[in-house]
């Protein structure tokens, strides 16, 4: 039986592990049908998506032991440090949110958008986003790593493949906001970012669960993409331009 779970979970070691992880997999299949949702245009769609988000600052709280063998004050300023990434996710959401409530109604909590063409300087929005979570992702494993190593732990500390797992994983976020500007690119990200889950969990071993829904977050995220693809287009830009 425990082969089973782990073949599904991952290996557990804990009570607190176990906590961490239900958040953690109750979040992406909320944050799944947030996708849903969101490639309808329903507003419903961002207050999952901040849902989801929200659920990773007990899934952080829970992740690490205070068996770990760092002092007090680190697994303190670790766990608040850890809220940091979610944080940046729920303003996103939050954001996503007030800027579709500007657009008109096209049913019950139903929005009429028009697609944004896309232009460099409309992505910058989404990427800082992403550096924002990948600096909010780095910050608590540093000071986890120099909980346990002193200086030894800053000198030995993977900045690069850290901060690069954190923005890959932060284009999530970072795609929320381009969907809140009307920007059908945006799914991509949130695709791309799928995807990099899906390899993280699966190259961590962390259960076969968890690589299902990161696959159909991906999956839902195209979904959106080709979905928003029947939207008509905001040429107001366009026709300004060439007066």
């Amino acid at each position: 039986m425990d082969g089973f779970g782990d073949l599904l979970f991952g290996p557990i070691f804990s009570a607190p592990q176990a906590v961490s992880l239900a958040f953690r997999i109750v979040g992406v299949v909320i944050m799944c049908t947030a996708l849903v949702f969101l490639a309808r245009r329903h507003e419903v769609g961002w207050w999952l998506a901040i849902a989801s988000f929200a659920l990773g600052l007990p899934a952080a709280f829970f992740q690490l032991s205070t068996g770990f063998p760092v002092s007090p004050g680190s697994l303190m300023l670790y766990s608040l440090l850890s809220w940091l990434a979610p944080l940046v996710g729920v303003g996103a959401g939050i954001y996503g949110l007030a800027a579709f409530r500007k657009t008109p109604m096209d049913g019950p909590m139903v929005r009429d958008i028009s697609l944004r063409p896309f232009r460099p300087a409309g992505a910058a929005g989404p990427l800082l986003v992403a550096v924002a979570f990948a600096v909010a992702y780095l910050l608590p494993l540093l000071v986890l790593s120099m909980g346990l190593g002193g200086s030894g732990g800053w000198v030995r500390f993977p900045f690069g493949a850290v901060l690069s797992s954190g923005f890959l994983s932060g284009l999530l976020a970072g795609g929320l906001v381009g969907l809140a500007g009307r920007s059908r690119w945006a799914w991509l990200l949130a695709a791309v970012s799928s995807v990099v889950s899906l390899g993280g969990v699966a190259l961590a071993a962390q259960g076969s669960v968890l690589v299902f829904l990161f696959m159909a977050q991906a999956a839902l995220a195209v979904y959106g993409y080709l979905g928003w693809g029947r939207l008509r287009r905001d040429t107001s830009g366009v026709d300004e331009s060439r007066r």
